[in-house]
């Protein structure tokens, strides 16, 4: 059984398109063969996007860089009974609409109830 060793690196994985593979596998000179996956090869945490080499040719290298897509299954975020449009917990300002009016208002940025009635009355 090998021992799996923590060099550092993100790691995260990512399949490599096919029409990616079609168009690196085989170039002449070709150093590699285009995997079907690859892994981020950025150290641990970094910010942004991931990126992982998919070929090198003389002294060029071809690179696949993509971001990770995620979900969350969260409530919507009902705080101090404003309707806004993110997600319980988030971070920053709520962003609100107004539905309870005879047509939808907004969407307004604010930190409170009062905020927004304060942003309402100015307009």
């Amino acid at each position: 059984m090998g021992v799996s060793i923590d060099d550092g690196a993100c790691g995260t994985w990512q399949r490599v398109p096919e029409e990616v593979i079609g168009r690196f596998d085989g170039l002449p000179g070709a150093a590699y063969e285009v995997p079907d996956e690859v892994t981020c090869a950025l150290e641990s945490g970094h910010p942004d996007k991931h990126m992982a080499v998919l070929q090198g040719w003389g002294n060029r290298e071809a690179w696949l860089v993509w971001s990770t897509p995620a979900t969350v299954t969260a409530p919507g975020c009902r705080a101090e009974g404003l309707t806004c449009l993110l997600s319980a917990g988030h971070a920053g300002r709520h962003h609100v609409i107004m539905a309870d009016v005879v047509e939808d208002e907004g969407p307004y940025w604010c930190d409170s109830r009062a905020d927004l009635e304060m942003q309402r009355a100015r307009t």
